[in-house]
């Protein structure tokens, strides 16, 4: 079935000929990346991201002289399926727009990968969600898919993407001094810097806040992004957790070890204590890399273990609970 199409582009006039392309199609199958429900019809948007054949580009990250972003102007233009134009925005004409969508932004990045590592990003460019307002569908869109150049691509639920988003100059400790910070296409930046003025022109980044100062965001940013896909419905949760051994009668110190079908693109947050965990619990898999400290769950008693599953692209697991039972030997 093919229905409705808008053609929205957003075409940055820089020397580098950076395009935008948005597409709102209705009637292709498919979900997000990270939470595909196969089977399932479902309307998509989707941006193209292109740039001029003569580009070069350094390492990610290298701020390369030979990319150059910068330029004078840059317009937003709606046209039909037809390639009619039905209006156009140039930069002094955004007011018509919220100020959400003309907003540039400049700022430091807090982040925790999968050694794990603290990071900083020093990173600048335009709102995520100023672009998806400007095609009209910020307000439908559920699941949203970043794709690189490299074919590497993340999803992102409405609520990963839009909900309060922070920098934490205090990383991996605590959320004091925590700043405001949005999902954002950044055109400069550069890793591993906590000063705004070091951020050098570089491909495009799809870079986001973190919504506690123990989320492990960097392994969803995406460098050299070319695609962006927006999904009008919702893709569903993550299943629950399971454990090795399971769950009845076992000797004291004994180990039980938390598993789940998509181990390496999820965490387990876990309890012992009988309350339901949260983002903020003790984390099962802290390391992708580093596997030894990723510790199973010594039982020496009667214990009730609770997991959360989370994760991009879905939205959180039902909490799974466990019940052991020590037994003498």
């Amino acid at each position: 079935m093919m229905g409705l199409q808008l053609i929205v582009e957003v075409i940055m006039r820089r020397s580098s000929a950076f395009v935008l392309l948005i597409c709102a199609l209705f009637g292709v199958v498919g979900c997000g990346a990270s939470g595909a429900a196969d089977g399932v019809d479902e309307p998509r948007a989707t941006v193209f991201v292109d740039f001029d054949s003569s580009d070069s580009f350094g390492a990610s990250g290298s701020g390369a002289d030979d990319f150059d972003v910068n330029g004078d102007d840059w317009r937003i233009r709606v046209v039909n399926p037809e390639g009619e134009e039905l209006f156009s925005f140039t930069e002094a004409e955004l007011g018509r727009l919220s100020a959400e969508q003309a907003e540039a932004f400049a700022h430091v990045y807090s982040t925790i990968n999968n050694w794990p590592s603290a990071r900083s990003y020093a990173a600048g460019g335009y709102s995520v969600v100023g672009i998806l307002k400007a095609a009209g569908v910020y307000e439908t869109a559920q699941t949203v898919t970043f794709r690189a150049d490299d074919g590497y691509e993340i999803s992102l639920t409405r609520q990963q993407l839009f909900d309060p988003q922070y920098y934490f100059p205090n990383v991996g400790i605590d959320s004091s001094g925590a700043e405001h910070r949005s999902p954002i296409i950044a055109y400069r930046w550069r890793e591993g810097s906590g000063d705004p003025a070091d951020a050098r022109d570089d491909k495009p980044l799809f870079i986001f806040g973190q919504q506690t100062p123990f989320e492990h965001t960097n392994p969803a940013f995406v460098v050299g992004v070319s695609e962006i896909v927006v999904d009008f419905e919702p893709c569903g949760a993550w299943p629950p957790a399971s454990t090795f051994p399971a769950q009845g009668e076992i000797e004291a110190g004994e180990t039980v070890k938390l598993q789940h079908p998509s181990y390496g693109l999820v965490k387990l947050y876990y309890t012992l204590d009988g309350s339901d965990p949260t983002s903020l619990s003790e984390l099962y898999n802290v390391s992708t890399y580093q596997t030894e400290l990723n510790l199973p769950i010594t039982i020496t008693g009667p214990t009730v273990i609770k997991v959360l599953v989370t994760g991009y692209g879905r939205s959180d697991s039902g909490i799974a609970t466990f019940e052991f039972l020590v037994v003498s030997g």
